[in-house]
Parts: C-alpha cells; structure tokens; sequence
C-alpha cells in the first residue's frame, strides 16, 4: 500500500522578474491565526500601540523597498539571512523588543511570506477593538491633513464611529 502525503506551506511561482516569490492567495488562514496569537500577546504584554506602531513602519518599508520586500518574500533566502536582514532593520527602527520577537520567529519558521498580511489582520483587529472602520480614499491629488480631517469628521457623523483612512 502507497501512501501519499500532500506538501504543506506556501507555493512559490515565478514574478516578472524571474524570482520565485511565494503565493499570497490561500495566506489568510495563516495570517489570521499568527494575527490572532500576536493581539492576544500584545494585549497581554500591553504593548498593542507600539506593535502597531512598529507593523505600520515596516509595512511602509517593505512597500518602499523591492530589495526588503524580496527578502521577505522570495523563498531562496535562508532563514538566517532572512534573520541577519530584518534584525538590522528593527534595529534601525528602533522597534519594540515584542515587535523584534515576532518578525524573527516568523523568520525562524519560515513564515515571512505572509508578514504584510499578518500585519494587516492584526491591524483589523486592533481597529475593531476600538471600534473604527476603515476607509479607502481615492483622489485625484493627496488630500491636505485639514481635508483629511474634515473627511473623517464627516465619516464619523454618518457613520458614529471613527474612520482609519487609507489615501
């Protein structure tokens, strides 16, 4: 009798530039149990504002960066140079000890691929827990921080919560 076991993790598919980057499309579940330990963590360390903080900045720096985002998500890279990379910049970022923890052991059990998505499920959590909802403004030039305001104050009116916009 033959056995067959299916092969678990993340898919890795060429990009346009011929690095295999791993598959983001079936990363929810996993984003969201990560997403899920680490607001429970953070809430019990009472850290969840320097945590989202620290996931808002390094978001920001994997989208600014294709060398940072490769590294993060191309699977050819070992898990130690994953490591060496990310730890030098939480370093330069000066990011929380919590936040450091987190991104090395995603980087130690080979589960950076779905950082950006980790990031964003526990940002959901944490505006749902303080009951804002978050909106995606389109516009034709960048808003002013007064038009921004004014367009959050506006939301909240109609809505009764407050709005997380995203420009």
């Amino acid at each position: 009798m033959r056995v067959f076991r299916a092969k678990t993790g993340p898919k890795s598919v060429p990009s346009g530039n011929g690095v295999r980057v791993a598959k983001q499309a079936n990363n929810s579940g996993l984003a969201a149990r990560y997403a899920t330990a680490i607001f429970e963590l953070a809430g019990e360390e009472k850290s969840t504002e320097a945590l989202e903080r620290d996931f808002a900045a390094l978001k920001t720096l994997i989208a600014g960066s294709p060398d940072l985002a490769r590294l993060v998500k191309a699977p050819v890279f070992t898990r130690d140079e994953q490591a060496k990379g990310l730890d030098a910049v939480l370093r330069a970022m000066e990011a929380s000890p919590l936040t450091a923890r987190i991104v090395l052991l995603l980087a130690a059990k080979r589960r950076l691929f779905a950082l950006t998505d980790i990031i964003d499920a526990f940002q959901a959590m944490v505006s749902k827990q303080r009951g804002e909802v978050d909106a995606q403004v389109t516009s034709a030039r960048a808003l002013s921080d007064s038009e921004t305001e004014e367009l959050k104050r506006i939301l909240k009116s109609k809505l009764g919560r407050d709005a997380r916009l995203q420009a």
